[in-house]
């Protein structure tokens, strides 16, 4: 039995809840950061890396934190600068081609890097037969989790964590992703929903973008609107510093010398989590329960209401968050944001559905506007990727099922350029200390 109900055991959770909190001024005393957080909401350094930069403030000569715009670069380009050189539907790959081997490639290298991705795109039969049918779950990030552990032993080598086997296994990993994602998905839909199984083999004439649409549609079509959309949307969730919780971890497990497949699912599991790659999936959820209430056309009135009863915590979930305005790095805007909110308002355009587009970004706007009414003048904050990720995938027909699996798929390669990073130039196990708060107990 896997979901164990004891009494036994709810009376000793009581107990434990009984021996006390570990209170906050202890935080404060033996200097512990909650979360690896500053008291300024900074984050406390936990590396050195040439991967990625994510600026959202500034730090003064007094210590002070000051607010500033939003800037992400990969490997010194910035991302405003990436989205504007490429404007196929290969943007993601001369991303990956940039963050693994920290520059940008010259036209006879990018299609050697693309001939080298296509030729991994495939999956074994057995793999498909005995992994991606078997056991699907509700949420596709466990089987796809699964999926990765899996590929462990279709490896002959699988635990050389060598950097250049790294490199290597990981860059086959990427390729092998869109099909894993898509392919759950089939299986979701046959298994639990009782639908249609469509499995298509990956195109090598397609992208990685292009695929997704292929092989996750039941009828494999898509225009070119949706194609470059997708692709950017892939851009830039590429990649977001060694801080964030996913690649971290990715780096922690990894430092322990352990296969690049389980580090891969340790990146996959926390991604998972509604606090980092499944944010996009609540503000839709979020969005979805707004238009039940005031419907598409809100008017503001109607929208600063439902903004302020979401930090009433008397919406939605009662959380008082409304997710995807604010981020724990920027402060003034989001460079994600910017980037994929107008590309969103063309597809919307594209597909009549700009009164959509207008209630987000109306909402954006108010959400924004009512918590500065209640953290006063200096605080700033902004709409986060998050918030526009939601819309988009709706916008392209992508199910729900698919948010956060999209997002792993774009991520991976950033998980990779730091696994590969920390194992040439720091190489350490990951061990920081924790101080035991508790009492010493004599036994009789």
């Amino acid at each position: 039995m896997i979901n164990l109900k004891s009494e036994f055991v709810e009376d000793k959770y009581k107990e434990l809840l009984e021996l006390g909190n570990i209170e906050n001024d202890l935080y404060e005393k033996f200097n512990v950061k909650k979360g690896l957080r500053n008291a300024n909401g900074t984050g406390v350094l936990v590396e050195l890396t040439k991967v990625a930069n994510v600026h959202g403030y500034s730090i003064d000569e007094n210590g002070n934190k000051i607010d500033t715009e939003g800037r992400l670069s990969f490997r010194g380009v910035d991302i405003f600068d990436l989205a504007r050189l490429d404007k196929s539907v290969y943007g993601y790959e001369k991303t990956c081609y940039l963050l693994l081997f920290g520059r940008l490639p010259n036209d006879e290298e990018f299609e050697q890097f693309k001939q080298i991705i296509s030729d991994c795109y495939e999956l074994p039969q057995e793999f498909i037969n005995n992994i991606i049918t078997r056991g699907v779950s509700e949420n596709l990030m466990n089987h796809i989790m699964r999926s990765i552990l899996a590929l462990y032993t279709f490896d002959n080598d699988p635990d050389n964590t060598d950097p250049l086997q790294t490199l290597q296994k990981g860059i086959s990993i990427i390729a092998k992703l869109p099909s894993i994602v898509s392919y759950s998905l089939q299986a979701k839909r046959h298994y639990i929903d009782y639908k249609t199984l469509h499995i298509r083999r990956p195109r090598k004439d397609f992208s990685i973008a292009e695929n997704l649409l292929y092989m996750s549609r039941n009828h494999g079509a898509f225009n070119q609107m949706e194609a470059e959309t997708l692709d950017l949307a892939l851009m830039i969730h590429a990649e977001h510093g060694g801080g964030n919780n996913s690649a971290f971890a990715n780096v922690v497990v990894a430092s322990t010398g352990t296969d690049i497949y389980s580090a891969m699912t340790a990146s996959l599991g926390s991604l998972k989590g509604p606090r980092h790659g499944g944010a996009n999936g609540a503000v839709e959820d979020m969005m979805a329960e707004v238009i039940n209430a005031v419907g598409v056309n809100a008017s503001d009135d109607d929208l600063r209401m439902i903004a302020n009863k979401l930090l009433d915590k008397q919406f939605y979930d009662n959380s008082g968050l409304i997710y995807g305005i604010g981020h724990a790095v920027y402060t003034l805007s989001d460079p994600r944001t910017i980037l994929l909110k107008a590309k969103s308002k063309e597809l919307a355009i594209m597909k009549d559905k700009l009164d959509l587009f207008d209630l987000y970004d109306r909402f954006e706007r108010i959400a924004i506007e009512e918590l500065k009414k209640r953290k006063g003048p200096n605080f700033h904050t902004c709409a986060n990727v998050d918030f526009y990720s939601g819309l988009t995938y709706k916008l392209l027909n992508i199910p729900r099922a698919l948010y956060t699996p999209i997002f792993a798929c774009a991520r991976m390669v950033g998980w990779l350029a730091h696994n590969v990073e920390d194992k040439l130039y720091c190489n350490k196990i990951i061990r920081p200390a924790a101080k035991y708060v508790g009492e010493y107990k004599k036994i009789d």
